[in-house]
């Protein structure tokens, strides 16, 4: 799910701000992949965490963001961007209760074009 040196890094060298979001596998296996990224100084995407599940729904964000507390601990002033997709919207208040939740400018902006 996550290297040990991706979350040092994390915690020791990045703002303290996730976008995550999740994919639907096609293929064989099918599912979804879940993953939380950040940026670092050279504005590269830097890996956090990543999972597979069966569905885009509450219990698979649910044990997903579970997996990052548990990974991450506790986190001052942590912030998380995603699009709109109520699930995430829900889950992270359940389990990050002290995060902030703000939507991805892209996301918002194609949602307004729509």
């Amino acid at each position: 799910m996550s290297s040990g040196a991706s979350l040092r890094g994390f915690r020791r060298c990045m703002r303290p701000v996730i976008a995550i979001d999740g994919t639907h596998l096609k293929g064989r296996f099918g599912g979804t992949m879940f993953v939380a990224t950040a940026q670092d100084g050279n504005e590269n995407v830097y890996p956090i965490a990543f999972g597979n599940g069966d569905l885009e729904n509450n219990l698979s964000w649910e044990w997903f963001l579970d997996c990052l507390k548990g990974a991450l601990g506790h986190i001052d002033n942590l912030v998380f961007i995603s699009d709109r997709h109520a699930s995430i919207e829900a889950e992270i208040s359940k389990v990050f209760p002290y995060a902030t939740h703000t939507i991805c400018c892209w996301h918002f902006a194609e949602n307004v074009k729509k």
